[in-house]
């Protein structure tokens, strides 16, 4: 939560700018763990989930624009019944909170992975 409202910087992973693969590399390496730097391949790690299974903490992975793969990444900040908010840094308003009811988040919601036990 400490990078809300950092800008988007395409490759960033910094406060003076980070885009969503950054973020999660960011808050990832605050606590000495390494994660792969594009958000395709951050979905390649850890254990897939059941929508039913997300918590506080887990990955959630978008195809976004009409994209044929992974593009996009959020780490989950609540789960509310069958509502899911995550942070993320968007490229029009950096980094934001989200949620998987947003009708653009639903639709391009592709899967959830654990990364940590």
């Amino acid at each position: 939560m400490d990078y809300l409202g950092v800008r988007y910087r395409g490759g960033g992973t910094t406060r003076e700018g980070m885009d969503c693969s950054g973020l999660v590399t960011a808050v990832f390496s605050s606590f000495d763990m390494e994660l792969p730097r594009s958000s395709n391949d951050m979905a390649k790690v850890g254990e897939k989930l059941e929508f039913k299974d997300i918590k506080r903490g887990d990955l959630v992975f978008f195809k976004t624009n009409g994209r044929r793969v992974i593009n996009h990444v959020g780490l989950v900040v609540e789960v509310v019944e069958d509502e899911i908010k995550f942070i993320h840094s968007s490229t029009s308003s950096g980094v934001i909170i989200s949620s998987t009811k947003e009708p653009y988040y639903e639709r391009s919601f592709v899967q959830a992975n654990r990364v940590v036990n």
